[in-house]
């Protein structure tokens, strides 16, 4: 996996025809923003000649097609039609205009580690070279944390984006256990590219709760242009550390958000991250995690509601999309993964699962598990594809999913108590999505998380006939 801010400075290479002609008009697009970013900003890391090169290698490798397996389901011209432009963090720190609602009930006072406006950091907040005591800033050599790779390729065209216009934020995390949460907050304005980039290393024995939301600035009506966000975050936990990640996806109802998170594991490690998908047109969240070395564990999940581009559950020509790619890949022997990923879709939403076990010769006594589960509302649709690669022998592997409609014996059962229909169809889907929430071991996150959710549920028509 290339990292940019590993990449030698050197000359930018000599421009590449796109591999697919079809390509050039949006590689286009993205070159005339480059040079606006280049004029604009002074980078700090990673350099111009960095970025040129991910530029030069996206003109090279163009953008996936239907017919590619990892986006078959991900309507990536839909992404590329609009025309974005650069924002600037200007915005940031305006009075009682910085945060979205949903921003401001997450953090609850807790710590702001890093706020960027888009994709830009806001230097009053995250420059300090020690934020609060267990979260400092810093910068470290990146070729030293690849000593261990996963065996397949995680990159894309949208994380080769970071690294084209992301400023890369890093942060050395060693926070004890009973520390509050840690928050990193990304705004991005309509009709804007916005690629923020993140490094965090959790220092071995740490434990860290982390945070960290994708969100329109405040003041934007819903009918703008859209938006493009393609966070990049890559989290190294060291051995023996506890990390509890937590990404909120709470961008405007027009907006793209095509974001990766990369975790590697050193020995003994823990981890449990979960990813909440309430807000977007299409809300593409890629997970890569390497559990590196022996003994880690990892507890992975998912909670989403999408429906219609309209109001309520009325089908629309551009329904949301909730798309989940998760690649856990077990190179040690000895450790043990679970995930659970479920999905609240009506009016014509579109739900996707994608999730790839890779278990690897030399990590025997491998225990995952893998479980994906839908509640499909209407004419809602759902494509789901859990996958095992196994190759140890020594190893308890199983995966699932399952796709139905409300309980109608459940149902019967709340309306004969007096539950109004629609009411006791809230009901029901709450309890659904509230398991996985309720995974999660950090008790102060659980009700603001859940809050976000059923005020996205609240927001479908519950008016099935009887």
């Amino acid at each position: 996996m290339a990292d940019a801010s590993a990449v030698a400075e050197r000359p930018p290479a000599a421009r590449a025809a796109p591999a697919r002609p079809g390509d050039a008009p949006y590689v286009e697009r993205f070159r005339r923003l480059y040079r606006e970013r280049v004029a604009g900003v002074a980078f700090e890391a990673p350099g111009p000649a960095a970025r040129a090169a991910a530029l030069e290698e996206l003109a090279a490798t163009g953008f996936p097609l239907r017919r590619d397996e990892e986006w078959a389901r991900t309507p990536v011209r839909a992404v590329l039609e609009p025309e974005y432009r650069l924002g600037t963090a200007d915005r940031a720190h305006a009075p009682g205009g910085w945060a979205s609602e949903a921003v401001d009930g997450l953090l609850a006072g807790e710590t702001l580690a890093l706020l960027t406006m888009n994709g830009l950091p806001a230097h009053t907040v995250s420059y300090p070279a020690e934020i609060y005591p267990g979260v400092r800033r810093v910068a470290w050599d990146h070729a030293a944390d690849r000593s261990t790779k996963f065996t397949r390729s995680t990159d894309s065209a949208f994380m080769r984006l970071a690294r084209i216009f992301g400023s890369c934020n890093e942060l050395w995390l060693e926070a004890a256990a009973g520390a509050a949460p840690v928050h990193l907050v990304h705004l991005t304005e309509a009709g804007v590219l916005s690629a923020p980039r993140v490094r965090l290393r959790v220092a071995a024995g740490a434990r860290v709760t982390l945070v960290e939301t994708f969100a329109a600035a405040n003041g934007e009506p819903e009918a703008v242009a859209p938006s493009l966000t393609c966070g990049d975050t890559e989290i190294h936990l060291g051995a023996g550390a506890e990390l509890t990640y937590v990404r909120v996806q709470a961008a405007a109802e027009g907006a793209f958000d095509l974001g990766s998170t990369t975790m590697v594991q050193e020995r003994d490690s823990e981890l449990r991250a979960l990813s909440v998908a309430a807000g977007a047109r299409l809300a593409r969240h890629t997970l890569n995690v390497l559990a590196a070395g022996p003994g880690t564990s990892s507890r992975l999940g998912g909670a989403g509601v999408a429906g219609g581009g309209g109001a309520g559950n009325a089908p629309a020509a551009t329904p949301q999309v909730i798309d989940n790619h998760i690649y856990l890949e077990h190179a040690a022997p000895s450790c043990a993964s679970r995930q659970l990923y479920k999905m609240v879709l009506g009016g014509g939403g579109h739900g996707v699962f994608s999730g790839r076990i890779l278990v690897r010769p030399a990590a025997q006594q491998t225990d995952a598990f893998q479980l994906n589960q839908n509640l499909l509302l209407d004419d809602a649709v759902v494509d789901t594809k859990p996958q095992l690669e196994i190759g140890a022998d020594d190893v308890r592997c199983t995966h699932g999913a399952t796709t139905g409609r409300l309980n109608e014996d459940q149902m019967f059962y709340l309306q004969t108590r007096g539950v109004p229909r629609a009411a006791a169809g809230q009901m029901l889907a709450r309890g659904f999505l509230d398991e996985v929430v309720g995974e999660l071991p950090a008790e102060a996150l659980r009700p603001r998380l859940l809050a976000l959710l059923h005020r996205r549920l609240d927001r479908l028509a519950w008016s099935a006939p009887a």
